[in-house]
């Protein structure tokens, strides 16, 4: 093997140098530390003279020095100048290694003891003893590197499930949420309508419960007749003139609810053009506002169809559509119990409509308007 180049106290403007793993020797003797860099240097190691303690220290601060073959003379200098950049595994060279030299070296720390004068192979042997601290650690910094590199990626990806997690909790939190709400107001409504046993009286309190819940709005229930027409059952002006509604709502009545039981679902519309294409019959007329409406079917039959509507400047809650998806179902189940139990004496096939004709006495009522936000008349 050919000897490598040997570097006696280069500087830091030497790139290779910083790069390279050296073995440190420094001995004030320059023929004694040629001699000793040779012989490394024959054997395959990368070597770097120093002269002096300083040139020593400097060295240790530059470069990276895996072991060192030093003279006893300078080790006291070198450890005490060269601070943090301490000496690695090292081999002192004395001119007389007898028991005291050796006692000298086990204090100072050295790997071996060596004569001056030893031969490359016992040079060689120590300092590949001294070498092995350097390697060792040098495995185990990169077994660690590896190892912190494996646990970064994997508390990445823990991160990444971690969020992931939080998200889905988030929203199934939240989806909880809003169903518990849904149940608590459908058991509300369930009590509330459970008693009544009028059909004028269960559309009243119907959208006094719809308001309440929803806020302040425009609100209209539409009952079928056995002659298969939509009559208008409730109403609640709450922002419209008194005179154009009556009109609004006879036209809504004949185009709103067959929509609405076509749709089937409870449906929202926020937007002018969502309006036009689902319920062209009512966007000339309410066009500026959002709108939600629902059909009312029990048994395959739709019994009533409810259409909420108010200015697209105080959309509907977000939770709308599920809360009356909710008590549609349930507002459908009272209005087939009430023609149960007024038509109870009559064979089934003979049961009224909801919206056919009253009574005189009674055609007028459920017939309701608000023009206060917080009273129905």
């Amino acid at each position: 093997m050919a000897p490598r180049k040997t570097k006696d106290n280069p500087t830091p403007s030497e790139p290779k140098a910083r790069d390279a793993r050296y073995v440190l020797v420094a001995h004030p003797s320059k023929t004694r530390r040629e001699a000793v860099m040779n012989a490394l240097c024959a054997a395959g190691h990368s070597c770097i003279g120093a002269p002096s303690a300083a040139a020593a220290c400097e060295a240790l601060t530059n470069h990276i020095v895996v072991a060192a073959v030093v003279a006893e003379i300078m080790i006291p200098a070198i450890r005490a100048n060269a601070g943090q950049h301490a000496l690695p595994g090292f081999v002192m060279l004395t001119p007389k290694p007898d028991l005291a030299a050796a006692k000298r070296a086990l204090g100072l720390g050295a790997c071996d003891l060596l004569d001056e004068r030893c031969e490359s192979d016992e040079l060689h042997a120590s300092i590949e003893k001294a070498m092995q601290p350097a390697t060792k650690a040098t495995a185990r910094e990169e077994r660690l590197e590896k190892l912190c590199k494996r646990l970064n990626e994997s508390r990445r990806t823990l991160s990444k499930e971690l969020n992931r997690l939080c998200a889905d909790m988030t929203s199934a939190y939240s989806e909880l949420a809003q169903q518990i709400d849904t149940v608590a107001i459908a058991g509300e409504f369930t009590g509330l309508i459970r008693q009544e046993l009028e059909l004028e009286s269960l559309m009243r309190t119907s959208l006094e419960f719809l308001l309440a819940k929803l806020g302040s709005t425009n609100a209209a229930l539409f009952l079928p007749s056995s002659s298969g027409e939509w009559t208008l059952g409730a109403y609640v002006n709450y922002d419209r003139s008194k005179d154009s509604a009556e009109m609004m709502l006879d036209h809504l009545a004949d185009t709103v609810p067959e929509r609405l039981e076509e749709l089937g679902s409870t449906v929202r519309f926020d937007t002018q053009p969502e309006l036009a294409a689902n319920l062209p019959g009512a966007s000339e007329w309410i066009d500026d506002c959002a709108v939600v409406g629902f059909s009312a079917a029990h048994e395959g039959e739709t019994l009533a169809s409810v259409l909420l509507f108010r200015d697209r400047s105080t959309p509907f809650p977000a939770h709308t559509k599920q809360t009356l998806d909710a008590l549609s179902k349930i507002l459908a189940s009272q209005f087939a119990r009430v023609i149960r139990v007024h038509h109870r004496h009559l064979p089934k096939e003979q049961w009224a409509s909801p919206g056919d004709p009253l009574p005189p006495q009674s055609s007028e009522e459920g017939f309701f308007e608000s023009t206060d936000e917080d009273e129905l008349l």
